[in-house]
């Protein structure tokens, strides 16, 4: 009732602003009144009922707006309505039908079923996603038992059995099942349309318009402010008392505090401790403040070189890239110039193949002309040796020629002996290089190996940083993950155990030699069992690892009596983080036998000494040696470094900076050696060349001078032998005039060679030109590709390192955001408990009052609070309350005083508000009456009108009565309704309900043999007047029962109007 309630005054309010709404929005309300299409919403389309009353089974298919039901007595119609109420959930009390709902169960039967069909479209639809079009009530009667509720979606699928959800459902489509006029039954409409006294008549008017509802919250509110004003009576006599009492009781408390100052000062002291403990925590809380501030401080100066490097990275890339584009330029002007150099290269080695080929024709022509002036010169010789001969038959001059072919033989011999030796000499130095020249060539060979081991440790040294066993291998950390998140060993393993050794930053020098000496072990794995050597081993063959496995308890034993006295071991060199490491290197590399040494000399002698198993030292940046014997022996052996290798020690970070570095400068200083190196051999191999074209140009000048003595030899000898002979001389001149012919026509070929040379030569000069000029081009751009692998090479280099950097200070940052949140949360823990401990610290007293200096401490303020409690209670001895009883009590007696104030107040509160509600129910009730009664009276009017009736209805609310006045078509002024006929009489209850029905405005109303007391004229006019004003409400669904026959009334063939005729009494 009271969501109708709210509705109604909803309604009303909604009404009250429609009057100041625009002329279009009532405009638009009125055509929406006029709208006389039936609501799509909230009528029954379909009542079914099974054993309920006089029903097995009935069925009834109602129209949206007016259904007139015919039918004789006992024919079951009355079922109708009382279905219909029973079925929205009316109680059997309002049925008119006994007290109890089982009575309406037909007799025999043990259950009855009332099933109604709500529509459910349109805007008005109440959630029709979830019903759909319909929306189905069941209600289920039983004699045994208690009743139920179904509600049920268009497809028959339950949604609810809840009777709060039926009331939602009434509630949205404006169904009042409880009002007594909504659905009047038989024997409420005969009670209604029988009712002659003007009470009943008022009555009837307030319960059907809920005025009685809104009259019975009035009173309901009225005695609640009644009853709020007797507590309010009670609540100001225990307040008086409890102010007495809590004002005697601090007149106690402010005589002790008067009388005695020591009181005051142990309360000060009390207090200091409060604010003692604050001073403590706001020391505290600032620290950590210092922290977080300086800790953010760090992080934004981490943000900005994290910003630089990103930028520098940035920057980098974009260098990279371009470098990279040039190179590719470069290596596409490399591949052309190449083939130009190499087409310029053929080009002129043909040329200089012409030109040789001219100069050896040039050569051969003047070697045969200078043999054939020789043959001239010689047969002219010849020609004087014969005259000679001639001459000097028999003279002195053949002994002298004999002893000249013997000292021009011994000559040749000796020529040919010096030749043999400067061909040898020559065929040795061509097949044989020197020494320095080998030492050189193989010196650069190791420096350019050197270089590149170097670069490639450089590379690891700067990509193995962020991982700190990725010197072990690739797939080591999962490794070491895994072993960490298993927990079945007996120990858990250690390794590799190089991770837990370091070697002291001033034996940085000898890290290349330790990790050479100890690599297996550095790379091994330690267990104390078999149990978990097997376990390691499958971990380590799952991640593709061939790790050595050393097995050894984990236990610690005496090695001090095997250290040498004196000298550096081993042990001085490194630095262990874990004991079982140590003791395992002693166990399995005696390193605290192993001694190194700066000076080479002495290892002999170191080695000699007692407890020394081996002695290392120092080559050079690529090797070293151990030196190990006895007394007896004593040998040497090289220790070349695993340069390309990662170290398999543990580094500190700045250890690792200080590594690289010392890297690059021996790259540095490497490739200065490499370059000098170079330098040494170009000069020896130019030495040696010179050597070799003058050792050539020796044996050519010796091969010359043997030709020509043995010229000599054959001339002489044939002069020895011969005696002369003039027609030899004929002969010979003969042969002089040939050869003399033969050197014009030579000469001649040897003009036209030198020409052809001179041709051949400048294109010789240009073809020459054009190939330096081509390997020159080439060389740059080898020079400049060089230069560009070296710049993309020390990019990424730089890139790497950026990169380090970057990790490095992600990891400070990290580690600072770990500060800042601890402090955050230890700073908001001291601020909940410094708010606490202040507050109760400002309840002793202001922190003004307390005076705390840097010696206090609590141990301090304690004593002196124990001595000043010790004096107050010495001094309470001659009172009868201590000071704690008196402020204990002092406590509660302002408790009860303040929780009286506060029920006071409460109180106080309520009345105001339920005078306030009293009030705004007041204007409410007022409004409502003075609406109700006018359109009911404007209501009752116009159906009188219909007749041609006058009428007025009076209410007098003091008295509780409601007057009829009605003025007939004969009558001269308005009369009392008890005074017309039976059939005027009816007619104004109809006109009466129809006012009602104005004002209770539900969608649905029924009426039940109102035409009872009517003649066939009355009841003709009556349906006339039902027709005329319920067609005003064509959203509406009415109901109306008769046992006559209506067919004669008119008018009744309307679309909106459905009659419905029951079966006879005897068809049933």
């Amino acid at each position: 009732m009271s969501q109708i309630l709210e509705k109604k005054k909803r309604k009303l309010n909604d009404e009250e602003v429609s009057e100041e709404s625009s002329s279009e929005e009532e405009s638009s309300d009125e055509d929406e009144d006029e709208d006389s299409n039936p609501a799509e919403a909230g009528i029954i389309e379909r009542l079914e009922l099974r054993n309920f009353m006089c029903h097995d089974y009935f069925e009834l298919s109602l129209g949206p707006q007016l259904n007139f039901i015919i039918g004789r007595n006992g024919s079951g119609k009355s079922a109708i309505l009382t279905g219909i109420s029973v079925g929205l959930g009316a109680k059997a009390a309002d049925t008119s039908r006994g007290s109890s709902l089982k009575k309406l169960i037909k007799d025999g039967k043990n259950t009855a079923r009332i099933t109604i069909v709500l529509k459910n479209e349109g805007k008005e639809a109440y959630n029709p996603e979830v019903f759909g079009p319909k929306i189905v009530i069941e209600r289920k009667l039983q004699r045994q038992g208690t009743n139920s509720y179904s509600i049920k979606t268009s497809s028959l699928k339950t949604v609810s059995s809840k009777k709060s959800l039926i009331d939602k459902i009434l509630y949205n489509f404006n169904i009042t099942v409880d009002n007594p006029l909504a659905l009047l039954s038989q024997d409420k409409a005969r009670e209604f349309l029988t009712s002659t006294t003007d009470h009943s008549k008022y009555e009837y008017f307030m319960a059907g318009s809920l005025i009685n509802d809104i009259l019975e919250n009035y009173h309901l509110t009225s005695r609640n402010i009644v009853e709020v004003q007797k507590k309010m009576e009670i609540a100001r006599s225990h307040l008086e008392v409890a102010t007495s009492k809590y004002e005697e009781t601090a007149k106690v408390y402010n005589r002790f505090r008067k009388s005695d100052a020591l009181r005051r000062s142990l309360e000060l002291i009390h207090a200091k401790i409060y604010w003692f403990n604050v001073s403590v925590i706001e020391k505290k809380i600032q620290k950590y403040q210092t922290q977080l501030t300086q800790a953010k401080e760090e992080i934004e100066v981490i943000d900005q070189k994290l910003r630089e490097f990103e930028s520098k990275s940035e920057k980098r890339k974009e260098n990279l890239e371009k470098i990279k584009e040039k190179k590719y330029i470069i290596d596409e002007e490399i591949n052309e110039s190449s083939t130009n150099y190499e087409e310029a290269k053929v080009s002129y080695q043909n040329m200089k193949m012409g030109i040789s080929e001219i100069r050896n024709e040039i050569e051969k022509t003047n070697n045969e002309i200078k043999g054939l002036k020789n043959d001239v010169k010689k047969f002219t010789d010849m020609i004087d040796l014969e005259k000679e001969k001639i001459e000097t038959v028999n003279g002195s001059s053949r002994d002298k020629m004999l002893k000249t072919i013997e000292q021009t033989k011994a000559n040749i011999a000796k020529l040919e002996s010096e030749n043999e030796k400067l061909k040898s000499q020559l065929i040795n130095s061509e097949n044989n290089p020197e020494e320095e020249v080998i030492s050189l060539e193989r010196e650069i060979k190791d420096s350019e190996q050197s270089i590149r081991d170097l670069k490639e440790k450089q590379r690891q040294m700067l990509s193995f940083q962020g991982d700190k066993y990725s010197a072990w291998g690739v797939n080591v950390s999962k490794a070491i993950k895994h072993i960490k998140s298993y927990n079945n060993w007996h120990r858990q393993p250690i390794g590799p155990l190089g991770s837990y050794i370091e070697v002291k930053e001033e034996f940085s020098d000898w890290k290349d030699l330790i990790n050479t000496a100890l690599g297996k072990t550095l790379d091994s794995f330690l267990v104390c069992d078999e149990h978990d050597r097997r376990v390691l081993s499958d971990i380590l063959k799952r991640y593709r690892l061939n790790k050595n496995i050393i097995t050894r308890n984990f236990e610690r034993f005496s090695y001090e009596g095997g250290i040498p006295e004196g000298l550096t071991t081993f042990l001085d060199v490194l630095k262990f983080s874990d004991e079982n490491v140590f003791f395992t290197l002693i166990d399995a590399n005696s390193i605290e036998k192993n001694v190194i040494t700066d000076n080479r000399s002495e290892t002999r002698k170191l080695i000699n000494q007692r407890n020394v198993l081996n002695v290392f030292s120092l080559l050079n940046n690529r090797s070293g040696q151990r030196s190990s014997g006895d007394n007896n022996s004593f040998r040497v052996d090289p220790i070349y470094y695993r340069i390309n290798e990662p170290l398999k020690l543990s580094t500190a970070s700045s250890m690792d900076k200080k590594d690289i570095q010392r890297t690059e400068e021996q790259i540095d200083n490497e490739i200065m050696k490499l370059n000098k190196l170079k330098s040494r051999h170009g000069t020896c191999v130019e030495k040696r060349k010179k050597q070799q074209e003058q050792v050539k140009l020796e044996i050519s000048q010796t091969q010359l001078n043997i030709r020509q003595a043995n010229d000599e030899v054959y001339r002489l000898e044939n002069a020895f032998h011969d005696d002369g002979d003039l027609a030899k001389i004929e002969g010979l001149k003969v042969q002089i005039q040939e050869s003399q012919d033969q050197i014009s026509h030579k000469e001649s070929v040897l003009r036209s060679l030198k020409e052809d040379l001179a041709s051949e030569h400048s294109n010789f000069v240009l073809e020459k030109s054009k190939l330096s000029e081509a390997k020159s081009n080439l060389q740059n751009l080898i020079k400049s590709q060089e230069q560009l692998s070296k710049m993309i090479s020390d990019s990424e280099v730089e890139g790497t390192v950026i990169l380090s950097e970057i990790r490095h200070y992600e990891m400070r940052k990290d580690k600072r955001l770990e500060i800042v949140k601890m402090c955050e949360e230890k700073i908001m823990k001291g601020n909940e408990k410094l708010a606490s401990l202040i507050q109760e610290a400002e309840t002793k007293c202001p922190r003004g009052q307390v005076v705390i200096s840097e010696s206090d401490t609590s141990e301090s303020i304690t004593t002196e609070y124990e001595n000043a409690q010790l004096a107050v209670k010495e001094a309470e001895k001659s009172i009868g309350l201590s000071y704690e009883e008196i402020q204990t009590k002092l406590l509660e007696d302002k408790e009860k005083k303040e929780a009286c104030e506060v029920k006071l107040t409460n109180l106080e509160s309520i009345y105001a508000s339920l005078a306030r509600d009293l009030n705004s129910r007041f204007n409410y009730l007022h409004t409502t009456i003075l609406k109700s009664t006018n359109e009911a009276s404007a209501s009752f009017e116009r159906s009188l009108a219909l007749r041609g009736f006058k009428g007025d209805l009076k209410f007098d609310f003091k008295e509780k009565t409601l007057k009829m006045l009605v003025q007939t078509k004969g009558d001269l002024k308005k009369r009392s309704v008890e005074s017309l006929s039976g059939g005027e009489k009816s007619f104004s209850q109809i006109a009466l309900l129809l006012a009602i029905w104005k004002v209770m405005d539900s969608k649905i109303r029924g009426l039940d043999e109102f035409d009872v007391f009517m003649d066939a004229v009355n009841r003709t006019i009556s349906i006339k007047l039902l027709l005329s004003e319920l067609r005003q409400y064509s959203k509406s669904q009415a109901i109306f029962i008769t046992p006559q026959d209506i067919m004669m009334v008119g008018n009744l063939d309307g679309k909106d109007i459905k009659i419905h005729r029951m079966n006879d009494p005897r068809s049933s």
